[in-house]
């Protein structure tokens, strides 16, 4: 009896951390803004998106960046801090300052570090730019209606124009209808599985 408590309740357990996990996933989408740790004017602009397959594609742009760093460090790498605040991940070299990257863990900001051995497997060198996500505010709101230009003015009644109250409203009944629905899909499997452990065996 005591074996079937803890299977259950590991299971639950597990549901609630992969529910957390899917949520923290999708704050790795948004802009990154990388921005001179020191007196250098040199800065990147990051793109993150989550493709299907799970891995976040993201895209560099970066401006003024000298090179070399001094006579033995050649490299600038650019590293991820994971959501789960476990040890920095190598995201790769910047090259000339253009580059594209596949990101596997969720992560909320970036950093780029100059270095001696490209290599490297952890950052060692000076941390030069760093940067936090910022959300795709975009992709997160509908979109308001575009102003009309034109010669007569039209004046747009309250029932034309959306509140901010509203489309809140909208936005907190879809969230609770995602968790319900995974929250639903945890809840089944689990009590399907204390079904078939706990029923007589003839």
């Amino acid at each position: 009896m005591k074996k079937r408590t803890i299977l259950v309740t590991s299971l639950i357990l597990a549901s609630g951390l992969f529910l957390i996990s899917k949520g923290s996933a999708f704050a790795s989408e948004g802009t990154f803004e990388l921005r001179s740790t020191n007196d250098n004017t040199y800065r990147c602009f990051a793109a993150s998106l989550q493709m299907q397959n799970l891995v976040y594609k993201v895209t560099v742009s970066c401006r003024d960046i000298l090179y070399p760093v001094d006579n033995t460090i050649f490299s600038y790498i650019l590293w991820a801090n994971p959501a789960d605040a476990s040890a920095p991940v190598k995201v790769g070299a910047l090259g000339l300052g253009k580059a594209q990257f596949d990101v596997k863990p969720a992560f909320t900001s970036l950093f780029v570090t100059t270095e001696e051995n490209p290599n490297t497997k952890a950052p060692a060198g000076n941390v030069v730019m760093k940067g936090s996500i910022k959300p795709i505010t975009f992709l997160e709101k509908p979109g308001s209606p575009a102003p009309t230009s034109g010669g007569d003015e039209e004046t747009t009644t309250p029932e034309e124009t959306p509140t901010p109250k509203s489309s809140a409203k909208d936005r907190l009944l879809l969230g609770l209808k995602r968790a319900g629905l995974a929250s639903g899909l945890a809840l089944i499997a689990i009590l399907g599985l204390v079904f078939v452990l706990t029923r007589p065996r003839g």
